[in-house]
């Protein structure tokens, strides 16, 4: 019987120790979006129910990790000579002039400024839901 009690006891507090490590972890530990993994190039500049507006800037030959990019409209707000590096594909290039919109799709890849000055851009990522 006493055996049973301290098992017990042991993983009751090895359970309340677990459940106060998850409560430790950050609130956006598992959010995959590019302004919660990359948010010195991707920042949040506006939202609301219908749209999320992103800014993009990275320096001369800077480089972004892989990630997962929703879908989007994208304005360049300077000329941009890029690289998309594909986690399981062959880097393709992008070379844009400012003022260039388009529509991008989904995607899974890691974004490298082939150029000795920043690129910049807006992403226009539309919400899904009701209002639209």
């Amino acid at each position: 019987m006493r055996l049973w009690l301290i098992a017990s006891l042991l993983v009751t507090a090895a359970a309340v120790r677990a459940q106060d490590d998850v409560r430790a972890l950050p609130p956006d530990f598992f959010d995959t979006h590019p302004t919660a993994l990359d948010s010195a190039h991707f920042q949040r500049v506006f939202e609301n129910d219908l749209v999320e507006v992103i800014r993009v800037h990275l320096g001369p030959h800077e480089k972004t990790p892989w990630l997962d990019i929703p879908a989007h409209v994208m304005t360049c707000l300077s000329d941009q000579h890029v690289r998309l590096l594909y986690p399981h594909g062959r880097p393709s290039e992008r070379l844009e002039k400012a003022g260039h919109t388009g529509w991008i799709e989904r995607g899974d890849y890691g974004i490298e400024n082939l150029e000795d000055k920043p690129a910049e851009w807006i992403l226009v990522v539309p919400r899904s839901g009701e209002n639209g």
